[in-house]
């Protein structure tokens, strides 16, 4: 299912207007009909207030099986989540809804970040940075991690990952429940 179908049926089932979703995710209503129709592809940013509003894992809506129970995911069989307008790639090594926490091994381009403005969601996020550094906004709080470094804390608090380097920032995400 396709992430418009996705989308509509979500909104649908919760018997919303586009209007509805429009006022609650603080995205414009054409934008949604816009997304719904197939006809834009939506931003992280974008797609994140739109799962906000709607009470499901923002990663719900871009992978193929969302409901598939995962036990073993071999490397030629990883899932990989691109987010070009946020220089942002997931490679998804387990995430799915009936579970506790998902794990994805990010990589933030130069400039990349994860959404225009810190944003919270319900849960708790470990990030352990492989290589690069990364700048994270957390509340008020501006940190940095480099290599080797990791940052445990409460999602519901707004946030934002950052990279102002030069070069690419991996990192692993581990994050409960997954959201993404």
């Amino acid at each position: 299912m396709a992430v418009c179908d996705r989308v509509r049926e979500h909104r649908e089932a919760k018997g919303w207007s586009l209007r509805k979703l429009a006022h609650k995710s603080k995205v414009s209503a054409s934008l949604i009909s816009q997304i719904e129709t197939g006809k834009v592809d939506p931003s992280l940013s974008t797609l994140r207030k739109i799962a906000l509003a709607l009470d499901v894992p923002l990663f719900y809506f871009v992978l193929e099986n969302p409901s598939e129970a995962t036990k073993i995911v071999r490397k030629s069989d990883r899932r990989t989540v691109a987010f070009p307008e946020s220089g942002l790639v997931y490679q998804i090594f387990h995430s799915n809804q009936g579970k506790k926490m998902g794990i994805h091994l990010g990589t933030l381009q130069k400039g990349g970040m994860t959404s225009n403005e810190p944003m919270p969601h319900q849960g708790e996020e470990c990030l352990i940075v492989v290589e690069g550094r990364m700048k994270v906004q957390v509340g008020k709080e501006i940190l940095w991690l480099e290599s080797g470094d990791s940052l445990y804390f409460d999602s519901s608090v707004p946030h934002q990952l950052m990279n102002e380097d030069e070069q690419d920032c991996k990192f692993y995400l581990i994050i409960t429940p997954p959201k993404f």
